[in-house]
């Protein structure tokens, strides 16, 4: 088997942990056999495992994939007027929906993508889509007004400053982004030889890594398959309260989220089943101050045993920061920690 691996790619960074998801649910789509786990050592760092010939036949399918979005007629590109704006329609967080026409028009056109696309059997499109969720018209407060970000995912944090949203926005251009480039451009980008940030013009505040990593200069490619990382995060809709995401703990201003880190070879199913038990849930939550919980030993002992038996050796968490204004907060995950709870040896 082929090995690629993300040099640069750090435990302690969000970003790391959502490209390495990604890039596996990419090659995992068109049929690759794909194994992932994490280097041991002082620097561990992600790797892939595949039957790909060479690492240059992983960078042309993630070159082709987003090819594919980049071209015209892909849910990527397209829109939704509301507000006299053009707005990305399977985007999870969008403004000017206040009426009754604009929310009827907004299900029909969604409703037809994803009939398109479960008839085109395009797997990772609907787990993406179902992943970033959608504007929740079903939820109001008291006042009678919507809440309609309460469907989607927390680790959408684009801001919605002027408009922006997550695919029209950042989706779209690094498809764009990616597609201009040529493969072994691609590859370098993966593996860490080189940091080319095209849809941030390599600004040193750049926020292409759309909350996943501090500001700064981001690769394009590791950044287009973060965002798809997301597909392996489902969400969870609640008819009476906020949406539920996969890696998320807590709520408001104190939010984490959270990753595993393993040194057996999975495939991407058994990556899906960690990701989503209550086990790694309950460990990660271990020591920190959720309301409404309380703080099980028991379950605690019993959630460790259950990953060290499929090799979690550790689980890290992101604190997330809010930063600029309140109506537009930006959103960002901070340099992650592990839980003070060490996972046991099997």
């Amino acid at each position: 088997m082929t090995t690629l691996t993300l040099h640069t790619a750090n435990p302690d960074t969000m970003l790391s942990h959502m490209a390495f998801y990604g890039l596996s649910a990419i090659l995992d789509d068109v049929g690759v056999e794909v194994r992932l786990d994490w280097t041991s050592g002082a620097r561990p760092r992600p790797q892939l495992h595949t039957d790909c010939p060479d690492e240059n036949t992983a960078a042309e399918i993630v070159h082709a994939h987003a090819q594919h979005y980049a071209a015209d007629g892909s849910w990527v590109q397209q829109d939704i007027e509301l507000g006299g704006t053009a707005r990305g329609l399977m985007s999870p967080r969008l403004s000017q929906l206040r009426t009754t026409e604009n929310w009827t028009r907004l299900q029909q056109a969604r409703h037809t993508v994803l009939d398109t696309l479960t008839t085109d059997r395009r797997w990772l499109d609907l787990q993406q889509i179902a992943a970033l969720g959608q504007p929740a018209y079903w939820r109001h407060n008291i006042k009678g007004e919507p809440l309609q970000d309460d469907g989607a995912s927390r680790l959408d944090m684009q801001p919605r400053n002027q408009g922006s949203e997550i695919v029209g926005t950042r989706l779209r251009r690094l498809a764009d982004t990616v597609a201009a480039r040529k493969p072994h451009q691609i590859l370098d980008g993966l593996r860490g030889d080189t940091i080319t940030d095209e849809a941030g013009n390599n600004k040193p505040d750049s926020r292409t890594a759309t909350g996943f990593a501090p500001p700064g200069p981001t690769d394009n490619a590791i950044a287009w398959c973060a965002l798809w990382g997301i597909s392996q995060l489902p969400t969870t809709l609640r008819t009476r309260t906020t949406a539920i995401t996969t890696g998320h703990l807590g709520r408001n201003r104190r939010e984490w989220f959270y990753a595993p880190v393993w040194h057996q070879p999975w495939r991407i199913a058994r990556l899906r089943t960690i990701l989503a038990s209550a086990q790694l849930r309950t460990a990660a939550a271990a020591g920190l101050p959720l309301p409404t919980r309380t703080i099980d030993t028991l379950a605690t002992t019993a959630a460790q045993a259950w990953l060290s038996a499929r090799h979690v050796v550790g689980v890290m968490r992101f604190p997330i920061d809010r930063f600029g204004s309140d109506n537009a907060p930006e959103r960002r995950a901070q340099r992650g920690d592990p839980s003070p709870t060490s996972v046991p040896r099997g």
